[in-house]
């Protein structure tokens, strides 16, 4: 009888500390909704809770909206409405905000609007006075898109054809004409018709619109930063191309036989490279007049490599100007040095009777 009584007092302190138990957890619960409840009442009731929701909102239609007159403003030759407004698209994707405290109170704070590191406009939040998602209220926005405009200048040879989006850039594009070639500075005073280059300056749109070159021959051409990268475009069928590069080879090494005075026979050497000469030319009349100079050189030999024809410009009449680069290796009392040299040739092209030079600019 006992032991029954002490088994029902056993089972009663068991059902007791359940019963305490699920009320503790039941209380534990309701405290931790009611905490969770302000945690959740106090975040949604900052400001940066209503800025992010007025992010998210942005659609496209939204956006376009904002953006219209903007888009209206831009240059369409260069960029076509709907790939300006993608692009302004792509920016929303990632905006951010900072505070602008100058402008803010504690009940009116004024946010800058950004997509990286540029601005896109500003938006006002204004208190309520409720709490939660009421807490804050967008009130206004402004946006200015002007800081996402782009422009470019660039220089290319004045043959060359210049498109962007589709369209061929014409005389609006062009702001500076006649730009020589620096390679070849010297060569236009002496009245030729020398290639030159042109600046065109692009502006008024966003994003990286393509911009494609053609050379005169109708092959795709980079844009160069530098305008001594540019070559003479040469206007010259593939046989004429050819001939003033095969000129090119046997002229050269005359030519830097004679300046160095190889095997000390200056008089030698003028007879090698005459033959070259335009007969009645300037250029014939001043190597001739060297030879006495070149008697006296003491150059041991110099060797020339790296011949390098980088274009033909056809002149008009069978007048070319052949610009070429090369290298020689003299050899003196110092021992031998590798020296970068350039030129161009000006060569007449007299059909049966040869090509000659009949002038010489050192670059």
């Amino acid at each position: 009888m006992a032991k029954t009584r002490k088994k029902n007092a056993g089972g009663r302190f068991a059902l007791g500390m359940a019963i305490y138990a699920l009320a503790f957890i039941l209380f534990l619960a309701i405290g931790l909704r009611i905490f969770w409840g302000y945690i959740d009442n106090f975040e949604k009731s900052q400001p940066s809770h209503a800025i992010d929701r007025y992010i998210q909102s942005f659609d496209s239609d939204h956006i376009r909206a904002l953006s219209a007159d903007f888009v209206s403003s831009l240059d369409s030759t260069l960029q076509s409405q709907e790939d300006a407004y993608r692009e302004i698209e792509n920016l929303f994707k990632d905006l951010h905000y900072s505070k602008k405290g100058a402008e803010s109170t504690e009940e009116h704070l004024v946010y800058a609007i950004l997509a990286g590191d540029r601005y896109l406009g500003s938006m006002t939040l204004d208190a309520t006075g409720e709490t939660g998602d009421d807490s804050w209220r967008v009130t206004s926005e402004s946006f200015d898109f002007s800081d996402l405009i782009s422009e470019q200048s660039f220089v290319v040879p004045a043959e060359w054809t210049v498109s962007c989006n589709g369209n061929i850039l014409g005389e609006a594009y062009i702001t500076e004409k006649g730009i020589r070639y620096p390679s070849m500075e010297d060569a236009y005073d002496y009245g030729f018709a020398l290639p030159t280059l042109v600046r065109y300056e692009l502006g008024n749109y966003i994003g990286a619109p393509e911009i494609r070159v053609v050379d005169s021959d109708g092959n795709t051409a980079e844009i160069q930063d530098d305008p001594t990268a540019y070559t003479l475009t040469d206007r010259c069928t593939s046989e004429q191309r050819e001939r003033l590069t095969d000129f090119t080879n046997r002229f050269l090494p005359l030519y830097i036989a004679f300046m160095s005075n190889t095997n000390h026979n200056a008089y030698d050497n003028y007879a090698r490279v005459h033959p070259y000469l335009l007969p009645g030319s300037d250029l014939e009349t001043r190597f001739y007049s060297a030879i006495a100079g070149q008697t006296y050189s003491h150059s041991q030999g110099d060797y020339l490599h790296d011949i390098v024809v980088h274009g033909v410009f056809d002149l008009g009449g069978g007048t070319f100007l052949i610009d070429v680069d090369y290298k020689v290796d003299t050899t003196g009392n110092a021992g031998t040095i590798e020296n970068d040299a350039g030129m161009l040739i000006v060569a007449e092209d007299r059909g049966s009777d040869g090509m000659f030079a009949s002038e010489l600019f050192i670059k």
